[in-house]
């Protein structure tokens, strides 16, 4: 069974990605306003921490995500590298599908106690120090506590999104996403205007993944599904073999991810050691902006992810190659259209809601927005090889990673140029290979080049968008 998106799925993932943007963008005017320079800093770090945290997850939510979607579209076995077509007589294996389940749970549960140890203990001595012993920011402690509460329960529930994502119940898991970070961004407005400041902020955060897991386990478990996958009684022997494969690739794509976080993170971990805060916070927005383009930009990229794994089972080459070249060619479109927006107006929006923060000089801000680019660009790239079940970038993402660590340290430590010295790290080491590697390795893999990729894109985003212009006219003439 091809998983198939439809319009409902696009306008619910640009929808969810609006509100999860949202949840910080909306907020912001009101957090840069109404949060002391101190307190953003404190935020742009515990956000940093955090995501450092999630890195535990160590690869496991893609790879069960993928899984699930070849258990759904009929594989009835799973490998640890590369896939087993499926046949088209075969339906789905629910022994298989209960069991991936219960070990996605089994797994989350120790990643998410993990994850609080590790955030009550190495994380609050480095909150402890870049506060002065907590005495800079008022409740400081005990707004790390319920932030590192937020992070355990948001970590824990991730399998969700893995589920409902692998099943190709792409508007489903979008509007569990989209119901969340709205409830999240009223608690921000009421906590910050009854002055609870950062404290609030952190509140709304634990609250949040409670919501996103109601509603997500409504729309997975079905009363069908749970007569199917209850009927089974999984072994411990057969979450031990199932886990080792998902584990095979799963270790890969962990570092892989911990790669991805000293490319994109790190740097600001190493200013908060050497730069003052008010700099910290300046750092902190231009890369919150950054990320912010970079998401809506590969939005419809991510909502395909599980179709390109379908007609990988299903081993619909061509389909494949179109489908990845619309969906890159509506990155370049968005992306572009988002830098020039960003350039233009955020500086304007900034001074108009009288922010204590402002964005690093505007060559430093353009720079940076081009390295994001080809940033984003390879990495949707790397994504499409992962829906192979493969994982070939390992050894680079861990040289990429080492080398910027290293350079953002040396450039802070011995250079004066500050955030423009982390940047130009950034840039350089991500330059040398992965920027033209991974888009070489699959315009290879289609016997195509780069040129080519692009025009078979527009040909293909103009074909769909005549497509739906034809249907709306269609339906007016009825």
């Amino acid at each position: 069974m091809e998983i198939a998106i439809n319009k409902k799925d696009v306008i619910w993932g640009y929808l969810a990605q609006f509100f999860s943007i949202a949840s910080g963008i909306i907020v912001l005017p009101l957090i840069l306003r109404m949060l002391s320079a101190e307190e953003i800093g404190m935020n742009y770090l515990m956000l940093t921490i955090g995501s450092l945290v999630a890195l535990f997850d160590f690869g496991f939510s893609p790879q069960f995500g993928r899984n699930i979607t070849y258990v759904f579209s009929g594989a009835q076995e799973l490998k640890k590298e590369g896939i087993i077509n499926a046949c088209s007589e075969t339906g789905i294996n629910y022994r298989l599908l209960s069991t991936m389940i219960a070990t996605a749970k089994f797994v989350y549960r120790r990643l998410a106690l993990f994850s609080l140890v590790i955030m009550l203990t190495l994380g609050s001595l480095y909150i402890y120090r870049i506060t002065n012993g907590f005495t800079n920011i008022n409740n400081s402690f005990f707004i790390w506590l319920v932030y590192s509460l937020s992070v355990f329960f948001n970590i824990y529930y991730t399998y969700y999104s893995s589920l409902l994502i692998g099943k190709g119940m792409i508007m489903e898991s979008r509007k569990a996403l989209v119901y969340s970070r709205v409830i999240y961004i009223i608690l921000v407005f009421l906590f910050l205007f009854l002055e609870f400041g950062l404290l609030g902020i952190a509140i709304a955060n634990l609250i949040a993944p409670f919501i996103n897991r109601m509603i997500s386990h409504f729309y997975f478990f079905t009363k069908e599904l749970k007569k199917e996958i209850n009927r089974f009684d999984i072994s411990k022997e057969e979450k031990i073999n199932l886990f080792q494969i998902i584990w095979h690739n799963a270790q890969k794509m962990g570092l892989v991810v911990i790669s991805t976080y000293a490319i994109r993170k790190s740097s600001l971990f190493f200013a908060g050691l050497f730069l003052p805060l008010k700099d910290i916070a300046s750092y902190g927005l231009m890369l919150q902006l950054g990320e912010l383009i970079l998401i809506v930009s590969s939005t419809l990229f991510t909502i395909y992810a599980p179709k390109f794994a379908s007609l990988r089972v299903l081993n619909n080459t061509d389909k494949l190659f179109k489908e990845l070249a619309f969906t890159m060619n509506i990155y370049y479109i968005l992306f572009i259209l988002g830098f020039i927006c960003l350039v233009i107006f955020v500086p304007w929006l900034l001074f108009l809601v009288k922010s204590n923060t402002v964005l690093p000089a505007v060559n430093i801000f353009v720079l940076y927005l081009l390295i994001v680019f080809l940033e984003g660009n390879h990495s949707n790239f790397a994504s499409y090889i992962l829906s192979g079940n493969s994982v070939p970038f390992v050894k680079q993402s861990l040289l990429a990673g080492g080398a910027i660590i290293i350079g953002s340290f040396f450039s802070l430590k011995y250079t004066t140029l500050g955030i423009l010295g982390l940047v130009l790290v950034q840039g350089i080491c991500q330059l040398a290979y992965a920027n033209w590697k991974w888009p070489y390795v699959v315009c290879k893999e289609f016997h195509n080049n780069f040129l080519s990729f692009i025009g078979i894109g527009f040909r293909e985003t103009f074909f769909k968008v005549n497509h739906q212009i034809e249907v709306l006219a269609h339906n007016d003439n009825r």
